[in-house]
C-alpha cells in the first residue's frame, strides 16, 4: 500500500480558470463577474486560477487575484493559485497579500522535496465514458475541459495528479498489449489520500451510492485508516488517511 499524497483538492469540486494575458484594470470587473457566474452556477468550492501564461506579473495581476478571492469568499468559496511563478509569489508577499491568496510568504519557504515538480497522469480504460464521468463527478471530482473530449476525460485529483479516463479504442492507441478485464483481474491499485477519517468514509460511501462496489475490508491501525471500492469498470481504488504526526515520526 502506498503512502498517502499530501491533502489538497481531494473530495472538493473545482473549477479551473486560466488567467489570460495581457490583463488590464479594465478587465477586472469582467473577470470577477465571470468567476461569480461560474460559482453561482455550480457547487464548486474552489477556483484554481491557472497562471501558466503569466510570465511578467505586475500589480494589476495581484489586484486581479485579490479581487477574485474577495468575490469567491463572498459566496463562501475560495480561489487557489496554480502554476504561480516565483516572481508572482514574491510580488504577492511584497504587497502584503500572502495570507489572502493562500500563498507562502516567499517561494524560499516552500518545502523542497525535489528540484523538479512532476505531475502524474494515470491512464485508465473505461467501457462507458459518460458513465465514468458521472460516477466520479458524484464523488466530487472535477474535469479539466482542455483535455476532455468524446474519447477522453481528464479528472483532477490534485494540482499535480490527474486521471485520464479513456474509451478502450483510444487507450489501445497507447499500448500493444492486451487490455485486462478489471472486473476479473487486478491491473493496479490506485490510492488517494483524504484529509480525515471522516472524509475517507464520506468519499467511500459516495462511491458505493453512485454505483461503485465494495472491495476490501476497512483498514484501521489507529494512525492510519482506509477503505476501498471498485468503480463501474472494476478499477480498484483505496482511500487513505494517515495521522500527520505519525508521518513526521
Amino acid at each position: 500500500m502506498s503512502l498517502p499524497l499530501p491533502p489538497s483538492l481531494i473530495g472538493t469540486r473545482t473549477i479551473v480558470l486560466p488567467i489570460e494575458i495581457p490583463l488590464a484594470r479594465a478587465d477586472l470587473s469582467r473577470l470577477c463577474g465571470r468567476v461569480r457566474m461560474l460559482l453561482e452556477g455550480s457547487n464548486a468550492g474552489v477556483v484554481l486560477c491557472d497562471l501558466s501564461a503569466v510570465v511578467d506579473p505586475d500589480a494589476v495581476t495581484v489586484d486581479a487575484l485579490a479581487r477574485l478571492q474577495l468575490t469567491a469568499r463572498r459566496l463562501g468559496r475560495e480561489i487557489r493559485l496554480r502554476h504561480a511563478s516565483n516572481e508572482l509569489r514574491d510580488l504577492v508577499a511584497f504587497m502584503g497579500l500572502a495570507d489572502v491568496l493562500c500563498q507562502p510568504a516567499t517561494h524560499k519557504e516552500e518545502p523542497m522535496v525535489n528540484s523538479m515538480s512532476r505531475k502524474i497522469f494515470v491512464n485508465l480504460p473505461v467501457g462507458d465514458l459518460d458513465r465514468s464521468v458521472e460516477f466520479f463527478s458524484k464523488l466530487g471530482f472535477a474535469f479539466d475541459p482542455r483535455f476532455t473530449d468524446e474519447a477522453a476525460a481528464c479528472m483532477v485529483v490534485s494540482d499535480e495528479a490527474y486521471v485520464m479516463l479513456l474509451v478502450e479504442s483510444r487507450f489501445r492507441d497507447f499500448t500493444k498489449k492486451e487490455l485486462v478485464d478489471a472486473s476479473r483481474q487486478t491491473e493496479a491499485i490506485l490510492a488517494v489520500s483524504g484529509e480525515s477519517r471522516e472524509q475517507v468514509d464520506e468519499l467511500a460511501d459516495k462511491a458505493l451510492e453512485a454505483g461503485g462496489s465494495p472491495a476490501n475490508d476497512p483498514i484501521d491501525q489507529g494512525f492510519m485508516y482506509g477503505r476501498s471500492f471498485q468503480d463501474p469498470d472494476g478499477h480498484l481504488w483505496e482511500l487513505i488517511w494517515m495521522d500527520p504526526t505519525a508521518i513526521e515520526q
